[in-house]
């Protein structure tokens, strides 16, 4: 699911000029500096209230509805349309429909319409789990996509619960677990709250150098099927 939300300058790599020794050598160059990640939205944190308990998600219903508040302040709504075991397609009231695995945070396995895009992802081997989340856990997806003009790719994404922290959205106030997820040009911070069962802060940018699209959506509340 690709929405372009913000704008944000990425830190450029710094370069030192070769300067003279005071012995007149030649002083070799200085080595580049790496460029910072820059995240989709700064995130204010403050350490967990308390112990979590394991992160398991709550079970979901056809007609199920989340509403995130977007970084341009416009309200997100997704709806799940359909369901086979952790498999559903989700509608988004921006018109994108995307099929995903519930399970854990896997790329994407399809969307259409998507900021204009449409394709699907074909998991080729995951390893590890994040589910239920504790600290330090890991999963690994392998996979290759296509869209609907033809292009192909492929990649790997690489997922680690980093710890953990209080953070406040529109929903509330919740200790979460951070959730770190790397592709091959970038990178996903998701916060889950063990309270709601639901992540409540989902944030993408691209890493140093790569193009991608960027979103940040917070929690704003969660509607069972009327």
């Amino acid at each position: 699911m690709k929405t372009r939300t913000i704008v944000l300058t990425m830190a450029a790599v710094a370069f030192a000029l070769a300067g003279c020794k005071a012995g007149g050598g030649p002083e070799a160059p200085a080595k580049a500096q790496k460029a910072a990640w820059t995240p989709a939205a700064k995130v204010e944190t403050a350490s967990a209230k308390a112990e979590l308990p394991p992160g398991v998600r709550r079970p979901l219903k056809v007609g199920d509805k989340s509403v995130w508040k977007q970084s341009n302040g416009k309200e997100l709504t997704w709806k799940t349309v359909k369901l086979d075991g952790s498999i559903a397609e989700v509608h988004g009231s921006n018109g994108c429909k995307a099929v995903t695995d519930l399970s854990s945070y896997s790329p994407s396995l399809g969307w259409r319409g998507c900021s204009g895009h449409t394709g699907s992802h074909k998991i080729e081997k995951r390893s590890g789990r994040l589910f239920p989340l504790a600290v330090g856990n890991t999963e690994h997806w392998q996979f290759s996509g296509r869209n609907d003009k033809g292009n192909t790719w492929s990649g790997r994404r690489n997922c680690k619960v980093a710890g953990t922290a209080n953070v406040t959205v529109p929903a509330g106030n919740f200790d979460a677990y951070h959730v770190v997820c790397r592709e091959n040009s970038a990178r996903y911070d998701y916060w889950f709250a063990p309270e709601l069962g639901s992540t409540v802060i989902s944030s993408k940018a691209p890493l140093p150098g790569k193009k991608s699209s960027r979103y940040h959506r917070e929690l704003v509340r969660l509607e069972p099927p009327a």
